[in-house]
């Protein structure tokens, strides 16, 4: 059976928390030492909060990730990420929220695309 688009965005965004994660984490440490996770918590709704695991073991998932750094953007973010970055940051919130809502995706919306080091695509 052929994969969908909806399925096809799923792995994106499980790669997406899998190579955000470590960024993130590394970033609020930087900037709160011990108080990174309850820093954290105090920009996060009451389900993600609910979810979000221990400071010794968090649980991310892509939601609690990018409400993360946009909600930590001024604190945290921007003195590593720039304007761009806090776009796609936006960009990728309204595609997951799309995606865990169900909505329907064009193959179009599917084709993730990134820029390699040499300035090509590549789809992800």
């Amino acid at each position: 059976m052929a994969i969908t688009n909806h399925e096809r965005i799923g792995k994106c965004l499980e790669q997406l928390t899998a190579g955000l994660q470590p960024f993130v984490e590394r970033e609020l440490k930087s900037s709160y030492h011990g108080e990174w996770f309850a820093e954290t918590r105090k920009t996060l709704n009451a389900t993600q909060v609910d979810f979000l695991g221990t400071p010794e073991k968090p649980e991310w998932d892509t939601a609690s990730l990018l409400a993360t750094v946009w909600n930590q953007w001024n604190e945290v973010f921007k003195k590593v990420l720039g304007h761009t970055e806090r776009s796609l940051v936006s960009e990728l919130r309204e595609v997951r929220n799309k995606w865990a809502h169900q909505r329907t995706f064009t193959t179009d919306d599917a084709y993730c695309q990134g820029r390699d080091e040499s300035g090509g695509n590549v789809a992800v």
